[in-house]
C-alpha cells in the first residue's frame, strides 16, 4: 500500500518505523486533551503512552500506525486496529490520533485520517470508530467535519472527593 502523501510542502504521511517510537511517546501527551477534570493527569499520560505502545505492538494484519513528518520532524501520528464490535461485526478502531500543537490546522490530522481510512477499506472493514474526551471540542468538531457521528455517550458520576481521587 502506498501511503506516503504530501500534506503541505515538506510534509509526508508514512508508515511507522521503529526509530519513531520516542517521538510518538512524546506526542502521546496530546491524547489527554479533553480529559475529565476528575481524572489524574499523570495517570492519563501514562495510559496514553501505554495505548501507543500497544498499537505499535499490533502493527501487521491486526493494525497500522501512520506517522506525519514535516521537514524530517514527527508532528503527528494515527493508530488503527481491527476489532470485533459488540454486535459481532469487524470494524476499524482509531485508538490514537494526535498532532503536535504547532502543527494543528495545517491538514496533518486530515491526512492521517485519510491514511487510516484507506487502510480500513483495504482491510474490508465497513466501520471506522473512535473515542475522544467529551471536552475535546476541537477534536469533536474535526471528527464531525470528517463524517463521524455520535454512537454512544459515557457518563460518569464522581462519588469521592478530590482528595480520595488524588487530585488535591
Amino acid at each position: 500500500m502506498e501511503v506516503s502523501s504530501m500534506v503541505r510542502s515538506g510534509s509526508v504521511i508514512r508508515p511507522y518505523r521503529e526509530d519513531d517510537r520516542q517521538a510518538l511517546l512524546r506526542l502521546a501527551g496530546r491524547l489527554t486533551v479533553g480529559i475529565a477534570p476528575w481524572r489524574s493527569d499523570a495517570g492519563m499520560r501514562a495510559a496514553a503512552q501505554t495505548w501507543v505502545e500497544t498499537s505499535i505492538a499490533k502493527i501487521g494484519p491486526e493494525g497500522a500506525v501512520f506517522v506525519a513528518e514535516h521537514d524530517g520532524e514527527v508532528v503527528g501520528f494515527g493508530c488503527v486496529l481491527r476489532e470485533l464490535a459488540f454486535t459481532g461485526e469487524m470494524q476499524a478502531y482509531i485508538g490514537e490520533l494526535a498532532v503536535a500543537l504547532g502543527a494543528e490546522g495545517k491538514g496533518i490530522g486530515r491526512a492521517l485520517l485519510a491514511a487510516i481510512e484507506r487502510w480500513a477499506l483495504e482491510q474490508g472493514l465497513p466501520l471506522l470508530v473512535l473515542d475522544t474526551g467529551a471536552a475535546n471540542t476541537r477534536g469533536l468538531r474535526f471528527y464531525a467535519r470528517s463524517g463521524f457521528q455520535e454512537e454512544s455517550v459515557r457518563l460518569t458520576k464522581v462519588l469521592a472527593s478530590d482528595a480520595t481521587l488524588g487530585l488535591s
